[in-house]
């Protein structure tokens, strides 16, 4: 777990913030997701054995590990989700309701022929995940283009390899461009991944508007005319002023807290357990404008779709042990504890758990959690279920064949595990 904790601490940096607590192998040791580590392209996160480590000289800032993470413990900023989204929605109106996000590569290899106003650019388009894009739909876009731009040409340190030795300036690009050509593909993987999913959960809500990945920039954010201003210039000078605006608001804090004598309280890096018996819950607030977009859309289809989106829980009775583990340790509240295990015997009232389709991240934790593989999670979930308000799902459970909380819960324990009826302590 150290090992977990220290990832993030070095994760943590200018182009990403992590929340520790989010992550479900933060929550639970035995959660099998390794996601951002799957997907990120330059293999800056490792998995070696069952732990993670990380080589940050590697990070390139893409936001594929983000993208990708179901509970948002990664999160992309510069910009955030919310400058993304504000700066795609002014783009699209500036372009008649095309909304364009390009890639850092077609941002340098189109300088000068596209309109800025027009067009937003993103480290990589593995950056861009599905909530963008339903938010820009529900908001009056009639298409989504994303746009990838030219492998990058290898850089001078070939050069000068050529130079001392042609023969290893050959070895040198040939492996600088099979490198370039695995980030490239495990990039195009996470795009062409989210513009799938993208493009069934707008059909499926009944929208019109296309989600199309092309190496092409559309005609409409050709550039008509010089513009009377630097936009690289202009760029520039306008981070500039928000990294000043950044720097300046934490040093006020520092001399607010030094001059008062405050100390700041540092963020516990594990939740406890609340009174229910269940760890905190929470909504990545990516799933919340996903959710919102998509209702505002209105009514989908009666059909059940497959995304790596959304889970529904399916529990065999005859394995569950009813001890409700899913749901103190499901982070979205997805699964959620309804009744009194601990009085159901006595009193013979019902409780068990309530399932909630659209609060479900697929992150499989109640799955890798379950003592005796009672649950499994499906992908294929009715579509009605994803924004329905209320539970998708209540699954009663049986009263355990021993008491919760009961002192004597260990001698049980081991007398029902020897299968001798009498066990003694002393």
């Amino acid at each position: 777990m150290d090992n977990i904790l220290g990832l993030f601490e070095k994760l943590e940096s200018q182009s990403l913030a992590v929340q520790p607590s989010r992550c479900v192998v933060v929550r639970n040791r035995n959660a099998s997701c390794r996601r951002c580590a799957e997907a990120c392209p330059t293999g800056a996160i490792l998995v070696e054995g069952n732990d993670l480590a990380v080589a940050p000289e590697r990070c390139i800032g893409c936001g594929t590990c983000a993208t990708v993470c179901p509970t948002a413990a990664l999160e992309s900023k510069k910009p955030d989700d919310k400058g993304l989204l504000k700066a795609a929605v002014a783009a699209m109106q500036a372009n008649d309701g095309v909304a364009v996000v390009m890639d850092e590569a077609m941002q340098a290899a189109a300088e000068g022929k596209y309109d800025p106003a027009k067009v937003v650019a993103v480290k990589s388009l593995a950056r861009v995940d599905e909530s963008l894009i339903a938010v820009l739909a529900a908001g009056g876009a009639s298409s989504v283009v994303l746009v990838a731009g030219p492998r990058a040409a290898t850089d001078g340190e070939g050069a000068a390899a050529a130079d001392a030795d042609p023969a290893a300036a050959d070895s040198l690009a040939t492996e600088a461009a099979d490198e370039a050509a695995e980030v490239d593909a495990a990039v195009d993987r996470t795009a062409r991944l989210v513009r799938d999913t993208a493009a069934l959960l707008l059909e499926t809500w009944g929208s019109d508007v296309t989600v199309k990945l092309t190496t092409k920039l559309p005609r409409s954010v050709r550039l008509t005319a010089p513009a009377d201003f630097d936009t690289g210039r202009r760029g520039f000078f306008s981070s500039m002023r928000d990294e000043a605006r950044a720097a300046a608001a934490i040093t006020a804090e520092h001399v607010v807290r030094e001059k008062l004598g405050a100390e700041e309280e540092e963020e516990p890096k594990f939740a406890k357990v609340g009174e229910d018996g269940t760890l905190p819950h929470f909504l990545p607030e990516r799933r919340g404008r996903l959710l919102l977009a998509l209702s505002n859309m209105g009514e989908p289809d009666d059909v059940m779709i497959d995304t790596r989106l959304f889970g529904h829980v399916i529990i065999d009775p005859e394995k569950c042990t009813s001890c409700q583990m899913c749901a103190t340790f499901c982070p979205t509240e997805a699964i959620h504890k309804f009744g009194d295990a601990a009085t159901a015997a006595e009193t013979g009232k019902p409780f068990g758990i309530d399932h909630y389709t659209g609060r479900c991240v697929q992150c499989r934790c109640c799955e890798d959690i379950c003592p005796t593989g009672a649950l499994t999670l499906s992908t294929d979930v009715f579509a009605a279920d994803v924004t329905k308000r209320g539970r998708s799902e209540r699954i009663p459970m049986k009263p355990r064949a021993r008491k919760v909380n009961d002192p004597k819960s260990i001698v049980n324990a081991m007398s029902a595990l020897l299968n001798v009826p009498n066990v003694y302590e002393r």
